[in-house]
């Protein structure tokens, strides 16, 4: 029974395509050692997890609404005005204590236009979030008029660039957003529903499940952690501008994929976007210690989100053949 149930576990865990992106970790994290020797030293260590913090928090909200089979292209957009607006709040004095709250807030109210548009406009989700993006992205231009505040609070700051012993205060962070989420994904009904309603959601609609409330919570719950990622890249850089979250619209999506989480719903999860985050920001970090240049790393990005796309369409594929053969 014993050696029944652990070939059953590691079939399980062979079947999980979160399984196959730790394996993908790990032989980069071993390349990367081995084309750099300064891939190992502590203090870039630590920058790539702090930099992992960052892509992290704004991809784990993210993969819900990707698990329900939706996309949102303004997670980046949305850090940033998040991120501009509360500089300018701390700036005329707002307290440290409130500023995570209006965070949160503010990142969720983009989250609640996008799901406005998507259940009642009936917008596909990939054109409604791409208007969004570039309403957000507006807004952060007039609240900075152009400009780039720095100068923030320490207090502030401190949860980007301060220490715990020798843990950084936003991997601490990063940690607890993906804690809350994955038991929010995992032990909830909430996080049940936004399972069933991306892998069928004809099926889900005739269970009586609320789609709206589904897919309310997951663009929200996006929206609150684009919100608290944007807070912590201003406070890790001390500065805020409206274009500091460009960069993040594609790593995001980039993350979840690779780390398992289908595009069409219903498939992957919490686990698997933690490893997408750290492959991406390992191979833009060997690709910076190796001296080579942006634009590549731009389209190594895409080169591997078009790989994982086609893994999970031929997997899905393949899951049919195998299901109608046992069927027959």
């Amino acid at each position: 029974m014993r050696k029944l149930s652990m070939q059953n576990y590691w079939e399980q865990l062979k079947s999980s395509k979160a399984f196959y992106a730790s394996i993908g970790l790990a032989v980069i994290f071993v390349l990367s050692a081995v084309l750099s020797s300064d891939f190992l030293l502590p203090d870039n260590l630590f920058t790539i997890l702090r930099q992992a913090s960052v892509l992290l928090v704004l991809s784990t909200g993210l993969t819900a609404v990707v698990l329900i089979g939706g996309m949102d292209l303004s997670v980046g957009v949305t850090a940033a005005f998040v991120g501009c607006t509360c500089a300018q709040l701390l700036k005329i004095g707002m307290p440290v204590e409130l500023i995570f709250f209006t965070g949160a807030f503010l990142g969720a109210l983009v989250g609640f236009f996008n799901s406005v548009l998507i259940h009642y406009i009936k917008l596909p989700s990939f054109i409604a979030t791409y208007g969004v993006t570039l309403i957000i992205k507006g807004l952060s231009i007039i609240i900075m008029n152009g400009a780039i505040v720095f100068g923030l609070p320490k207090g502030f700051t401190w949860f980007g660039t301060g220490y715990v012993g020798v843990i950084p205060v936003i991997v601490i962070f990063a940690l607890c957003i993906v804690l809350i989420v994955y038991i929010y994904l995992q032990r909830t009904t909430f996080g049940r529903d936004i399972y069933a309603l991306g892998s069928n959601a004809e099926s889900a609609l005739y269970s009586g499940m609320n789609v709206r409330n589904v897919t309310f919570a997951a663009f929200i719950l996006c929206g609150m952690t684009a919100g608290l990622g944007g807070l912590l890249m201003t406070a890790r850089m001390n500065a805020a501008e409206a274009a500091m979250g460009d960069a993040y619209g594609l790593q995001t999506v980039a993350a979840v994929v690779i780390g398992g989480t289908s595009m069409l719903g219903g498939e992957g999860g919490i686990i698997g976007t933690v490893i997408g985050a750290l492959i991406l920001t390992i191979i833009v970090n060997i690709m910076n210690l190796m001296g080579i240049s942006s634009f590549a790393q731009s389209m190594v990005v895409g080169i591997v989100i078009i790989s994982m796309v086609l893994f999970d369409s031929f997997n899905r594929s393949r899951s049919m053949i195998v299901k109608r053969s046992a069927a027959a």
